[in-house]
């Protein structure tokens, strides 16, 4: 009966290591993009971003790729940063036009609550939307990256 129980909860531990190992190298690897119906889209964050107004907003340069002819693209993005002891956070949005290739875009996001964005270490998350011309397929890509904000 101990050898029955032993090789279960063995089995369980290898199970849950070979899993969280599995989401290590997943999770650490680049942006896939979506591809689906003749609908192409990808966003990449990139760094540095850039300061404005003293901190009241930061522009974040992103890598957007979409397919020409796409009906309607549009990224979101949001910054969160440690900023003494509480969070600046501030979420943008802005439409895209799609040219087939990459193409540079910078999102101004404004810092919402009392807090403003300061030099230093921060997290960019982008989302990109998109919809074919009749809207049969639409669909989404991420990315996330530590950027360092700069002035």
């Amino acid at each position: 009966m101990r050898t029955k129980l032993r090789t279960k909860v063995t089995a369980a531990v290898v199970a849950l290591a070979a899993g969280s190992l599995l989401a290590l190298f997943i999770s650490s690897g680049p942006a896939v993009a979506f591809f689906s119906g003749g609908l192409f889209l990808d966003v990449q964050v990139e760094s540095p971003a850039r300061l404005v107004a003293r901190g009241a907003a930061v522009d974040v340069p992103l890598e957007v790729t979409c397919s020409q002819g796409t009906a309607f693209a549009s990224v979101r993005v949001t910054v969160t940063q440690r900023s003494g002891s509480g969070v600046a956070q501030g979420t943008a949005f802005e439409n895209v036009g799609c040219t087939g290739s990459g193409q540079q875009v910078v999102v101004r996001v404004q810092a919402t609550g009392a807090k403003v964005f300061k030099q230093g270490p921060a997290v960019a998350s982008a989302e990109v939307f998109g919809c074919t011309p009749n809207f049969s397929t639409c669909g989404s890509e991420t990315d996330s990256q530590a950027v360092a904000i700069q002035k």
